[in-house]
């Protein structure tokens, strides 16, 4: 175990939501903005010893995807919500407490805006609160309930901490808060065992059951076909359910109709080719390779999503590679 004044500070201001999703290491993620306008975020986080503590901010809604990682249990909870959220099957809001099981795959669709604190622990730190569990039941008990209505003191507890963590300058981090952290584990520690003790209470599941599971598939079989012109009517046949179905998966988790969720998958790629430093990239080649055969309409639908035409995302990558953007 490192030393109680190893410390490490991460402040990210991302204008881009890969570079958001890239810049914490404790999470394998990945994000999509769904919602039109520049993308604004932020990332706060502090870690001693086997503690994180965290905030971050997302001004533009986002649908994140990935896997936790297999070494830290994380929890997270909504400071501001501008409206309800989604959380891996349930609707969730600002009083939702969510775990990032260690290893677990999950989905998240942010709304416009959202600040959202969490702290994260090994497992290792469950230890006293059933020593007989070992970490695979651990996962298991949390993967089976990974949403509380309810965040006690805890979430004023963090918020607090983060703010003063904010403001300290680094000395003062370094000296004295990896110390000061460790009260925080322990109440974190604490609140777990009296959610497991009373059940919890869950947000609330969405209708149908199958919706997640209709909404992941289609999901797959978009990002297969982005180069492909493709229907609701292709997606229903593909998948074995109906129109109706299939809509109300897509409003349920994602916010959005199919085909509008499509777009914004094949635009989020494209961004990704355009931002990516790649030599000899053209814009109507990122065009045609996402699925956009007109080219005006696609620079169109580029600078409605990111406030910014394709140009001007390629332009904005070639600094980073000494070269001059093609196109």
């Amino acid at each position: 175990m490192a030393s109680l004044h190893d410390t490490a500070r991460l402040l990210v201001h991302a204008r881009d939501p890969h570079e958001q999703a890239s810049s914490f290491g404790l999470l394998e993620q990945s994000y999509e903005q769904l919602s039109p306008g520049r993308f604004s975020g932020s990332l706060f986080a502090f870690s001693a010893n086997d503690i994180t503590v965290f905030q971050e901010t997302l001004d533009q809604s986002v649908f994140q995807t990935g896997v936790s990682d297999p070494g830290h249990f994380t929890i997270a909870m909504a400071c501001e919500l501008s409206e309800r959220a989604y959380w891996n099957g349930r609707h969730i809001d600002q009083d939702a407490v969510v775990a990032f099981t260690p290893g677990r795959e999950f989905e998240l669709r942010t709304p416009t805006h959202a600040v959202c604190v969490g702290i994260t622990l090994a497992p290792s730190a469950l230890h006293s609160l059933a020593p007989e569990r070992t970490p695979e039941q651990w996962h298991k008990v949390f993967a089976d309930h990974d949403c509380w209505s309810r965040a006690g003191g805890l979430k004023t507890a963090l918020q607090r901490r983060i703010a003063e963590l904010q403001q300290a300058d680094d000395d003062t981090a370094a000296a004295d808060w990896p110390a000061r952290l460790l009260g925080l584990r322990e109440l974190t520690i604490d609140y777990l065992g009296s959610v497991i003790e009373s059940g919890g209470g869950a947000a609330h599941k969405l209708r149908a059951d199958s919706y997640p599971r209709i909404a992941r598939r289609a999901r797959t079989a978009m990002l297969e076909r982005l180069h492909e012109p493709l229907s609701v009517s292709d997606l229903c046949l593909q998948l074995g359910c109906s129109r109706r179905s299939l809509q109300y998966a897509f409003e349920s988790i994602y916010g959005q109709n199919p085909m509008a969720y499509l777009r914004t998958l094949r635009l989020a790629a494209a961004r990704r080719q355009l931002t990516s430093g790649a030599p000899g990239v053209l814009v109507q080649d990122v065009a045609a390779a996402v699925g956009f055969s007109h080219l005006p309409r696609f620079a169109q639908a580029y600078a409605q999503m990111y406030g910014e035409r394709p140009s001007e995302s390629l332009a904005a990558s070639a600094p980073r590679t000494g070269r001059r953007p093609a196109g």
